[in-house]
């Protein structure tokens, strides 16, 4: 088997390769290994992957056998969910050695021992030092550095809600497109592929690209993006619907199928998409983000469609 790997696939057998792995697998889980390898092509090309990738031989193999590791794992905390997560990033690390593992992104390994990170489907709130609140959306991932002269963050990955402390020193924040600054506001912050989304909620955070070093205020009830070009127009927010996700529901005001499939899919492990023929279906409703299969179920209540399920990583939506 030749070929790119989807990074989904690609994440799912990585899961399965920490369970197995890890010794404490049941009769059940080992079944449901069995067949979501054997579902289709795709999986089996993914496991061969990982299982030739001799481990052992690997960088980052014997991470749990350094004290570095080992301290990061413990400061996990009893939390399992967590611990996984942590090991499963070890294991990323270590499978990025091997020059056979393709579309494996970068920001895997600066996300890896971020100070807070979420899972898929994980979202959490932390309290900052200064008093700032956090929360951090699915699949997310910032790292602190906060010093006598300025309270910095940056969000390497996925999506944040801020509200920031009252302090002297400025807040400054960044993102791989973006540089932001405030002192006592709120806001979100989303980093994909398309850039940078900026959502202001209460007070002002001021907004500067790479491209100009200029910054940009930004107030309350407005957002824009910034991307490789620049710093695009602001435009009046949705602040209900920038803020659903922070309620655990995803709105949808004639949504295109395959946008909202995408949306959802940030949410789930695994494949989940949809055939080209239903792909710019409309549809409006709201959604939960902590029960996708209810979301699916909801769809094809709605629309011309059905669900077809490979396997509970393997979703697609067909023409009824």
């Amino acid at each position: 088997m030749s070929g790119a790997v989807e990074p989904k696939v690609r994440d799912s057998a990585i899961h399965w390769m920490v369970r197995l792995q890890s010794g404490v697998m049941s009769a059940d889980e080992q079944e449901a290994f069995q067949r979501w390898r054997d579902a289709n092509d795709a999986h089996a090309q993914a496991w061969q992957r990982v299982a030739s990738l001799a481990l052992p031989r690997q960088p980052g193999a014997d991470l749990l056998r350094d004290p570095t590791a080992r301290k990061a794992l413990e400061s996990a905390g009893p939390e399992m969910q967590h611990r996984r997560q942590l090991l499963k990033r070890m294991v990323v690390l270590g499978l990025l050695g091997a020059a056979t593992w393709q579309s494996a992104d970068s920001t895997t390994l600066r996300a890896a021992f971020a100070n807070y990170q979420t899972g898929t489907g994980e979202r959490r709130k932390w309290t900052l030092a200064d008093g700032s609140a956090l929360w951090l959306n699915t699949a997310s991932a910032v790292n602190l550095d906060f010093n006598p002269s300025v309270r910095g963050l940056r969000l390497i990955e996925g999506e944040l809600s801020l509200i920031s402390a009252p302090d002297a020193r400025a807040l400054q924040l960044l993102t791989a497109d973006a540089l932001l600054r405030t002192t006592d506001s709120q806001f979100l912050v989303r980093h994909d592929r398309q850039g940078t989304l900026v959502t202001v909620l209460k007070g002002q955070v001021k907004v500067q690209s790479r491209r100009n070093q200029t910054f940009v205020p930004l107030e309350a009830g407005w957002q824009t993006r910034v991307d490789n070009a620049g710093i695009e127009t602001a435009s009046r927010a949705d602040l209900p619907a920038a803020q659903a996700w922070l309620r655990g529901t995803l709105p949808a005001e004639r949504m295109r199928l395959d946008d909202l499939l995408a949306e959802l899919s940030r949410y789930r492990p695994g494949v989940l998409r949809c055939h080209e023929q239903v792909a710019g279906l409309r549809l409006t409703g709201s959604f939960s983000l902590d029960n996708t299969d209810a979301a699916l179920t909801l769809m094809a209540r709605s629309l011309p469609v059905r669900i077809e399920r490979l396997t509970r990583y393997w979703v697609t939506v067909m023409p009824a």
